[in-house]
């Protein structure tokens, strides 16, 4: 029996508790896994434990005054964490990560922040605790993005990644290319409910260049932060000009890379960029997302798409997170 722990309850892992009910036989016959909530956790109703196990939609058990208690007494061997981005420090999800890897727990987060501020320092905890740190949803949702390179492209000699990574300036980008406003553009990706709570989060680059700063120091080896990505958002695009690239089928879209330059170091930018129809990254349409691979093994690049995908498609990546650090 394994015992988990859901740390935020919102969204994404509410979305995971119900997968994983409806994929229980299946985990349990061929996987031998069978999982029991021992602890949920989050803003609204605080920190709630059993080792017996807890309804999470319900939780009662023993209610517990920090991370470290709710950890003993939960005796949770996963953790599954699912709180708000903080991009600039990571906080409080990094704390609650490496609490859980002190106390032994598996820790599978769907959280870029700390992969960006202490992906070395967690990893290194990890291994000397003997458990796993996984974050396959922090950047394309459940589409393989970091499981791709560690488990299939080993050797490969990755030398760049490209890609479109926020759904949100895409969806503007293309209500503008109609005869809309920026301001209509910003509403529709907020009634599809794939904006930020603050728009100009995805439109002015910060959420792809915290992503692009995922990307590169899992993948490249770097330690970027946001702010060492050159960044220029969709906003500077005039109307006029993004409904001729559109007409001329070769549309704006806002475009993330990271690559290793001829000195070795890694550098990163977010900027819009016209899109070929015949190229990698002429698939996007809504709330489409486009990664691609740049290696010595692949000279025409490797990509991944993940079309409209949705909490479900989140949760996803970390129960095959959740998979991976039992198998391991």
């Amino acid at each position: 029996m394994v015992r988990i722990a859901y740390l935020g309850f919102g969204t994404v892992n509410r979305a995971l508790h119900a997968l994983m009910a409806r994929r229980s036989e299946a985990l349990a016959r061929e996987h031998g896994v069978r999982c029991i909530v021992t602890g949920v956790a989050s803003r609204r109703i605080g920190w709630h434990a059993d080792a017996h196990g807890l309804d999470p939609t319900d939780p009662h058990g023993t209610t517990c005054g920090d991370v470290n208690e709710w950890l003993a007494v939960s005796e949770a061997d996963v953790l599954l964490e699912a709180i708000p981005l903080d991009p600039h420090a990571g906080q409080p999800a990094l704390d609650y990560l490496r609490a859980a890897i002190e106390h032994r727990v598996h820790a599978v987060s769907a959280n870029k922040g700390p992969v960006v501020h202490g992906y070395r320092a967690l990893s290194a905890l990890a291994a000397a605790r003997g458990v796993r740190y996984r974050f396959e949803s922090a950047v394309m949702d459940g589409a393989p993005v970091f499981s791709l390179v560690r488990e299939c492209l080993p050797l490969a000699g990755l030398i760049a990644v490209r890609g479109v990574f926020t759904s949100t300036a895409t969806v503007v980008l293309e209500a503008v290319e109609r005869g809309m406003s920026y301001t209509d553009g910003v509403a529709e990706a907020q009634r599809l409910g794939i904006a930020e709570a603050d728009p100009s989060y995805d439109t002015d680059g910060w959420d792809s260049a915290v992503k692009l700063c995922a990307v590169a120091n899992v993948l490249l080896g770097a330690d970027l932060r946001p702010g060492d990505v050159a960044r220029e958002g969709i906003g500077a695009l005039g109307g006029r000009e993004v409904r001729r690239a559109a007409a001329e089928g070769r549309p704006y879209r806002l475009v993330g890379e990271t690559w290793r330059a001829a000195d070795g170091a890694v550098v990163a930018r977010v900027a819009p960029v016209r899109c070929a129809p015949d190229g990698p990254l002429g698939v996007v349409r809504g709330a489409t997302l486009v990664m691609r691979y740049e290696a010595d093994v692949f000279p025409g690049g490797l990509t991944v798409v993940s079309r409209d995908p949705d909490p479900t498609t989140t949760a996803y990546g970390m129960l095959a997170d959740l998979l991976g650090v039992l198998r391991r």
